[in-house]
């Protein structure tokens, strides 16, 4: 066995000699054993990089890898040294230069430029299929490649030796370091997944627990399926001394209620999320541990717009119109976010589309909505056939698909049904237009507009609404060119535009989050985007929450 393998044994062993039946919570015991209790939404689909999704899959696995940049814990816009100590770009940053610092991953093998290489290779090969392959796109030659109309030397990344290297881009793009904060950016060990399986291998095990080789702050020790997910500090990090817990385990709460339940039992750290129904309990019980931060995030519906009668523009016009976003926000979600007409929140510089119906009533927006509906053919709902409200089994979710329901019922005449499906049912059916209408929402991968905007592309990965749009994919590629911030900005709101214009989806709130943060904790600030480095959070003994 390796050094790093050995203490990372001696880790383990050490971490699984916990107290119990001595009347501490166990926040408490883990608190005692510098461990973070997390709850992280949903069990993870998938924690290879390459097929991962979702945003709790995004959080396990940034734990376990680190690409060339990190994120800083205090402010978003401040972007850290990682793999690269050091980088430059040209006048126009369209040509980038990493220069990579001496780290190894936790097998002992020296983390090399080619393995980041291997991983844009990897993500952006025409016969894996990664459905986020999009986000390499700034790379010169990458779409070109992941469609299969160019060769993959055409793309713009090289190593020209171990430690450095050279990111060639599409146009300007003065933003490539929040993006490299994503998880797609990341390297990954190719001697590893190549004595595994190989690069297109979509079964391939090597992001099993067991298998895991990592450059990150953690590697796994233990994993089981809906209970959780657990890493430990990995000695070979390079900044392994730096790392403010011994290990993190990641808890798999679907249920709200059960997840508030558990934190004020003393069974967590930090949730993920408080529904909104209990919001004011939540306050009220522990005043000095419920947080409520601006979040980089849009709830919102996805439209088939393959289906008869989705496929008409002016029936998902009304529907858009008919819901009264004041009543969800303030009833429904108790304030947890702010009602929108538009899709990307603002922030980073950006300040949204300011859409015809935000300057209206909603008298006057259900007006609109019913004139539409019979220019569609569907006077007072004479017709319209049911349709159907895709959620997930979250209790808000399908509360808030019964109010709109009631909505078009009492606006449009139309009536739809609700189908709750669990997590993994759900994303399938998602990914495979196996949907009416889909109560979705969509949280940015990186601090800036285009992580919004860019995501209906035509053909995009994660636009799954059958929708695409010569016009929105040519402000999208001028935005791509745009020398200046400014001329950027410009095109992608009129990206923006054209894609409310045609409404393939209904934008309902930006939300806010909503979380419990026992007292314990210490190192986990307000992000607007919610990338925090849960290397720099502690959980201090003696510190109990409120009960």
């Amino acid at each position: 066995m390796t050094r790093c393998r050995i203490l990372s044994a001696l880790c383990l062993c050490a971490a699984l000699l916990c107290s119990c039946g001595d009347g501490r919570s166990s926040a408490e015991r883990a608190s005692a054993q510098g461990i973070l209790l997390f709850g992280n939404n949903q069990e993870p689909l998938s924690l290879d990089p390459h097929k991962a999704t979702a945003v709790a899959d995004g959080k396990i696995i940034s734990a376990l890898l680190e690409g060339l940049v990190r994120p800083d814990a205090q402010d978003a816009a401040r972007i850290l040294p990682g793999m690269a100590e050091s980088w430059e770009h040209n006048a126009s940053a369209d040509e980038w230069t990493f220069h990579l610092r001496e780290a190894q991953w936790s097998d002992g093998r020296p983390v090399r430029a080619q393995d980041f290489v291997y991983a844009y290779h990897r993500l952006l090969h025409p016969q894996f299929g990664g459905k986020y392959a999009e986000m390499l796109y700034p790379l010169r030659g990458a779409e070109a490649f992941n469609k299969g109309t160019a060769p993959w030397a055409d793309v713009g990344v090289a190593a020209l030796d171990d430690r450095t290297l050279r990111l060639t881009l599409i146009g300007p793009t003065p933003h490539l370091l929040q993006l490299l904060l994503h998880f797609t950016w990341f390297p990954l060990p190719e001697h590893r997944v190549e004595a595994l399986g190989g690069m297109l291998d979509r079964r391939s095990l090597w992001a099993q627990p067991d298998t895991w080789v990592c450059n990150g702050a953690y590697v796994p020790v233990g994993h089981r399926f809906n209970d959780f997910y657990e890493v430990r500090a990995n000695p070979c990090y390079w900044r392994a001394a730096e790392v403010r817990n011994r290990g993190i385990r990641f808890l798999p709460i679907v249920n709200g209620y059960t997840e508030t339940r558990m934190f004020l039992d003393g069974k967590l750290h930090l949730s993920n999320n408080v529904p909104p129904e209990l919001m004011a309990f939540a306050r009220s019980r522990a005043p000095q541990e419920f947080c409520q931060d601006a979040y980089y995030c849009t709830i919102f519906y996805r439209l088939n717009t393959q289906r008869p009668p989705l496929n008409d523009v002016r029936v998902r016009r009304a529907l858009a119109l008919a819901i009264d976003r004041d009543t969800l926000v303030n009833d429904v979600v108790r304030g947890a976010g702010r009602a929108t007409f538009g899709f990307t929140p603002p922030g980073a510089g950006y300040a949204g589309v300011a859409t015809p119906a935000a300057a209206q009533t909603q008298g006057e927006r259900e007006a609109e909505a019913r004139r539409l509906l019979a220019e569609a053919g569907y006077p007072e709902g004479r017709g319209f056939p049911n349709l159907e409200i895709m959620t997930t089994s979250r209790d808000v979710q399908k509360v808030m698909a019964e109010t709109i329901q009631s909505m078009w019922a009492r606006v449009l005449g139309v009536h739809a049904e609700i189908r709750a499906c669990e997590w993994t049912a759900y994303k399938a059916a998602q990914q495979n237009g196996d949907y009416d209408m889909s109560s979705s929402s969509w949280s940015g991968d990186y601090l800036d507009p285009a992580t919004f905007v860019e995501l209906w592309r035509s053909g995009g990965g994660n636009n799954c609404t059958g929708w695409g749009s010569a016009e929105c994919d040519a402000a999208l590629a001028e935005a791509q060119q745009s020398a200046t911030p400014d001329a950027r900005r410009a095109a992608l709101l009129r990206a923006e535009s054209a894609m409310l214009e045609a409404q393939p989806i209904i934008p309902l709130y930006h939300s806010e989050r909503a979380y419990l943060k026992s007292r314990a904790v210490q190192g986990f600030y307000p992000l607007l985007h919610d990338n925090h480095p849960l290397d720099a959070v502690s959980v201090q003994q003696g510190e109990a929450h409120h009960d």
